[in-house]
């Protein structure tokens, strides 16, 4: 099995985006509720063209590679699984037939609190604080970018599938 374009694109996306949420935007003095997670809408538009299984195995290695960009925030494993089931149940909004403009938002929104439960699970097994509105606030904010985000992602999936090179 050899590497495609597609899947060194994804992988790029994912380090990228995991460095940029975790060093520069805080490092910028970006309030953290304004942090949207980056990392979740690639992890979507994966889920959401390529089905539950893609999503979930894409989901489990972008969450590795979150945990592994300091600062560690959450037990070692907990951002894998969090994020491997917000691809599983992001990719259930697959539809071959369906060219709808909200089946991605609303995959991103559902994906998104699954993500926002398990961060909040975990705030209360650690440390016993919950920060729910700032959660709930950093979710509008990746729902909005990742709105504006998915169809160029799922535009240039399609197009480089199309070309064979996905």
């Amino acid at each position: 099995m050899r590497p495609t374009l597609l899947g060194l694109l994804r992988t790029a996306y994912v380090l990228v985006a995991a460095l940029l949420v975790a060093t520069l935007l805080p490092r910028l003095g970006v309030p953290p509720r304004w942090v949207p997670d980056l990392v979740l809408v690639g992890v979507v538009a994966t889920a959401v063209l390529r089905g539950p299984v893609h999503g979930a195995l894409v989901g489990l290695l972008a969450g590795w590679v979150v945990e592994l960009v300091p600062p560690v925030g959450s037990p070692l494993g907990l951002t894998a699984l969090v994020m491997m089931v917000a691809g599983f149940v992001a990719g259930f909004f697959r539809r071959t037939s369906s060219r709808s403009r909200l089946r991605a938002p609303v995959a991103l929104l559902v994906a998104g609190v699954v993500v926002l439960a398990g961060r909040l699970a975990a705030a209360v097994v650690g440390d016993g604080s919950v920060e729910v509105v700032e959660g709930l606030w950093r979710l509008g904010v990746t729902v909005a970018l990742g709105a504006l985000l998915l169809p160029a992602f799922l535009a240039l999936d399609r197009a480089l599938v199309r070309r064979r090179l996905g």
